[in-house]
């Protein structure tokens, strides 16, 4: 048995030695699927395999076998092969390639490609730290987690190929398993939709079901959606803004009180003043009659002096002239007539 595999690895070096010396001037064909590589579970998917117009057959090979897996006649353009699979399943999840033969020998095989089966195993899910709407140039962080003993976390978006990043799964004090995939710098190229899915290491090509699609927004300016820390941010000084302004009408109502009060305080003292003006202005004359016993009819006064003002309606000082005001009162001398 050992000498049997023996003879047939010296067989295959030895075929496919004389594959690159006869192959020197063929192209190199190129592979490729219908959709995608990424094939969900009894759905169908075409293999094709383009090479030149001087190919005859194109030959599909499955990784780890000898034997080609299948043979197709070109098509009428001659330059390409397909290969049909109905209904995918996990046996024809597998790595492939291709090549060609022509009257000139055979062509060098194609780039390997990965034929993956989705929809194995329940799906993971998927989250984004700090926000899935961010400014461009911060870090972002995706975690794909499961409670699945998942081996690996492939993180896909969509319509981008070439974008497949695999981790290896992390655990940590009895939680589930996952895996953290870290952009440092996001640009407006990452917006798009990400999903993650699933697999065990001895199976690779064998995906769970994709986790809920998760659509990153990344803008050039400041407009987005505010994180928890802008939030709490924001309430502070919303807070803050409320006390300021309440303090503020509690100052102006105060100033409005002493101003009151202070004009009250003047309009008082004007009133009194006022008063004791014209107090001032009526100057009395004190006068009394003489009693009757007087047989003299003697005339009596008292004179008081008082100051007149020429305007007594305005607040400065006015120019002012002193009057004597006197109040005579005579009494005639009775007779007896008797």
């Amino acid at each position: 048995m050992i000498s049997m595999l023996t003879m047939l690895l010296y067989l295959g070096l030895i075929l496919e030695h004389r594959t690159k010396i006869q192959a020197g001037h063929l192209p190199r064909p190129i592979i490729w699927a219908e959709p995608g590589s990424m094939i969900a579970i009894y759905t169908s998917v075409t293999i094709w395999c383009q090479g030149s117009w001087e190919a005859q057959k194109y030959h599909l090979y499955k990784e780890g076998n000898v034997d080609p897996w299948d043979i197709q006649l070109p098509l009428e353009t001659r330059n390409k092969a397909k290969f049909n699979i109905r209904y995918m399943t996990t046996t024809y999840a597998d790595t492939y390639k291709c090549y060609y033969e022509s009257a000139a020998g055979f062509s060098e095989h194609s780039d390997a490609m990965e034929l993956v089966m989705t929809g194995a195993y329940t799906n993971p899910s998927l989250s984004v730290w700090p926000s899935s709407d961010v400014i461009s140039g911060v870090s972002i962080a995706f975690k794909c987690s499961s409670s699945m003993g998942f081996g690996r976390f492939i993180l896909i978006q969509d319509g981008k190929d070439s974008f497949p990043w695999t981790l290896d799964s992390q655990r940590h004090d009895n939680q589930s398993f996952h895996a953290t995939f870290v952009l440092d710098t996001v640009t407006p190229n990452h917006n798009g939709t990400f999903r993650c899915y699933g697999s065990f290491r001895n199976e690779p090509h064998l995906w769970s079901k994709s986790s809920d699609p998760l659509i990153l927004m990344v803008s050039e300016t400041k407009n987005q959606s505010p994180t928890h820390t802008e939030d709490g941010l924001t309430t502070y000084q919303k807070i803050l803004t409320g006390v300021l302004v309440s303090f503020l009408l509690l100052l102006l109502l105060l100033l409005l009180l002493i101003l009151i009060r202070y004009r009250y305080s003047c309009k008082k003292k004007a009133n009194d003043s006022v008063k004791n003006t014209h107090s001032e202005d009526n100057g009395e004359l004190d006068s009394w009659s003489p009693s009757d016993k007087d047989p003299h009819g003697i005339v009596y006064a008292q004179v008081k002096p008082s100051r007149l003002r020429k305007d007594t309606t305005s607040w400065r000082p006015k120019e002012t002239q002193v009057v004597t005001y006197a109040q005579f009162c005579s009494r005639t001398q009775e007779y007896d007539n008797h």
